[in-house]
Parts: structure tokens; sequence; C-alpha cells
């Protein structure tokens, strides 16, 4: 289940069909197997991916040296952008999780490319404004509202970027064990056990062959005080 098509505003999507066809022309598309790595946390890689199908996943390594997911990047959105205008190494490492096209970009070359045309590059400016909101406003959930509010969320922020409607809610088309959730929340396999296990006590949700259903989402909303923020900012 991609992004919601109305509501969700993506970088690849912002430009005419000329402009979209001038980029693809300067990328190389390639088919990336599950459980390759694009980068590594700390390299100084030289290309950025758009993807077409798929999914990455980018996460960091903590100081005790424990994964923490950071983003699942999926259709239509970019993944290594944070290297560009700069000679910074990157700060997360990314992995195919789901059998993905891409198409690569030679950092310099997009470099010009958005020097040389104005739509894609206020199309990339205004991408990574939303983008970069979104992650802010994801710490601030993780560092304000304790683990409780951390799960709250990131169920809220994966029903945005995966959620599908169903006569039982709102079903979340990605394969999640309670070991994945925990690594995009920094905490432990057990914590959010205990959490998910009350949550469908109370019929919040339901979980089947890995796969959850949120049958209250005004629940998780009411407890984090949601305000009407755009779709784009509470994404995973």
């Amino acid at each position: 289940m991609e992004k919601q098509e109305l509501k969700m505003k993506r970088f690849f999507n912002e430009m005419s069909a000329e402009n979209r066809e001038l980029l693809l022309k300067n990328g190389l598309q390639i088919n990336v197997r599950n459980g390759t790595f694009l980068f590594y946390e700390g390299d100084f890689p030289e290309h950025v991916y758009l993807v077409r199908s798929g999914k990455v996943r980018l996460s960091k390594m903590t100081s005790e040296g424990k994964e923490f997911s950071v983003h699942l990047k999926q259709k239509d959105e970019l993944v290594g952008e944070v290297g560009l205008f700069n000679e910074m190494a990157i700060s997360v490492t990314a992995e195919v999780i789901e059998d993905a096209t891409l198409v690569r970009f030679d950092r310099h070359t997009l470099e010009e490319l958005f020097r040389e045309n104005g739509e894609i590059a206020v199309a990339f400016m205004k991408w990574f404004a939303r983008h970069t909101q979104s992650t802010q406003a994801k710490f601030r959930d993780l560092i304000l509202c304790g683990k409780t509010g951390a799960i709250y969320s990131t169920l809220i922020r994966f029903s945005n970027s995966y959620g599908m409607m169903s006569e039982d809610g709102i079903f979340i088309n990605v394969h999640l064990t309670n070991q994945d959730i925990a690594n995009y929340i920094g905490t432990t396999r057990e914590s959010v056990n205990r959490l998910l296990n009350d949550l469908k006590k109370t019929g919040v949700l339901s979980m089947k062959n890995g796969y959850i259903t949120i049958h209250k989402i005004e629940f998780l909303k009411d407890y984090l005080h949601c305000g009407d923020c755009p779709v784009e900012i509470c994404t995973i």
C-alpha cells in the first residue's frame, strides 16, 4: 500500500511530467534485492536514490550498539539526499528491506541539475522541508511522550504512511514484529509486547500474522492530544 495518494505530497510528483522525465534521464535505474545496503552511517556516499518500488529503511546505531530505525522510505521518495550540497559523512545506514527498483543519481550530477532547473530545485526544497519537519516531530514525540506515547505516535505514523481502510479499521500494510516497532522507538521488545497487549485487550488494535489493524485510532490521537497537522508531517 503506497502512501495516501490524495493527501501525501512527495518529491517526484510535485514536478511537471517534462521535468520528471528529465530527472529520470539523469539517473540509472537499478534493481536491488532485499537485504542490500546502499550505504552505511559514516560513509561519504556519491549517490542519491529515488525509490520507484520497494522499501528502504534508514537506521542509526546508538552508543550502546543498538539499532534505531529512523525512516522507512518508499515509492517516489529520495534516499541519501542529506548528503547533497555538503561534504559531511552521512548519519544513517540505508538497507533495502523489500526488493526495490531505484533510480541512482551521481550526487554532483543531481546538484548541477538542481542549479539549472528551478522547478526541480523548488520541489526538492519543499519535500526536504516537510521531511525535516516530520523528523523533528517524531523525535519530539519520542522525547516528550514517554514509551507509551512513543508507541502510540509510531502506530499513528505507520497508519498514515501505510494505512489501508477496511471494515474493521485501518489495516497497516507492512509486516511488523514487536522488535521492529521497538527499533523505531528505541526501547525493548518486552516493553512493546506489554503495551501492545494492553491495546489488544481494550480493543484498540488487533494483530494477525505480523500485521496490525487499528480499530480505534482516535484513542491513540486523544492520548497524544494530536492537532490537525498535515498528514505528511506525521509519517514514518
